[in-house]
């Protein structure tokens, strides 16, 4: 066997050369190729951070609005004890999305006295009024109660005459009475230890244990029963003493609005752009 020529000696030198020229460059080719995945990740990772922290700011600026809006309802409403003294109102101009924060909660109650030399109304509306329900089932100006005291020259108890005005469909049951029955588009009741000579529903008294009740709502069926839904409020009163002008002391009225059940409940899946909110539907869909 010969051996190797210097030439051909050479020559494969210089092959040797050639192959590490190409491994070192496919190396650093395979090195920028990871580094170019490395930088990629690097900036989808930075672009989710950014978007999360978009989202977190834009979370803290809402709780921010709803805790300035609870805080303003923590003003107007005491531990769900309500002290109303003015009809408030809130037409809406625009979108509204509401949540369950934003409804009215079964076992509000809503408190307010009458003055002795003047009246109080009280009203309960979709989007305006006392009690706002926002609810498809209830129209604006649904129920008002107005309460005017008489007899003031009486200097052992106040009594009061109470109207009713309806807008939409009401139900009402009286202490007296068995069964909710529909109301006309007026109706007055006094509260007065002494018995009416008119034919008006006098009352004494009307308790915690046997209020008047009122259900609020949409569509009657054939029976008198509501078709979607509707909201039960309880009205009662509680004695007070009240000093008069002459310095003796009064029996007088505290008056107690209850928003006592709301069934078959809001579906807030289902509102509209400007927030009112239907009923659920109940069994399937028939009612």
């Amino acid at each position: 066997m010969k051996p190797y020529s210097l030439e051909q000696i050479r020559i494969l030198e210089e092959k040797m050369i050639t192959y590490e020229i190409w491994v070192f460059v496919l190396v650093l080719f395979v090195a920028v190729l990871l580094l170019i995945v490395v930088m990629q990740r690097l900036a989808l990772a930075k672009l989710k951070s950014s978007e999360l922290f978009r989202i977190k700011q834009n979370l803290k600026s809402n709780d921010k609005e709803s805790m300035s809006k609870e805080s303003m309802s923590k003003e107007l409403f005491d531990t769900n004890m309500i002290d109303v003294h003015t009809v408030t109102q809130t037409p809406l101009h625009s979108e509204l999305i509401v949540s369950g924060k934003d409804l009215p909660e079964p076992g509000t109650l809503y408190k307010f006295s009458v003055p002795s030399e003047g009246n109080r109304l009280f009203m309960i509306g979709q989007r305006e009024g006392n009690v706002i329900t926002r609810s498809s089932e209830v129209l604006d100006h649904h129920l008002t109660i107005e309460i005017n005291p008489f007899d003031q020259t009486n200097e052992e108890y106040l009594s009061y005459q109470i109207e009713f005005r309806r807008e939409g469909k009401v139900l009402v049951q009286l202490p007296d009475g068995k069964d909710f029955i529909e109301m006309d588009m007026k109706e007055t009741v006094l509260i007065s230890p002494t018995p009416s000579q008119e034919k008006v529903p006098s009352f004494s008294h009307v308790s915690m244990n046997s209020p008047i009740r009122f259900r609020l709502g949409g569509k009657l069926n054939v029976d008198g029963k509501f078709k979607l839904g509707y909201l039960e409020f309880h009205l009662y009163m509680k004695d007070i003493l009240e000093r008069t002008s002459s310095g003796t002391k009064r029996k007088e009225k505290q008056f107690y609005l209850k928003l006592f059940k709301i069934f078959p409940g809001y579906d807030t899946a289902r509102q509209s752009r400007d927030g009112i909110v239907p009923m659920l539907e109940r069994f399937g869909g028939k009612v």
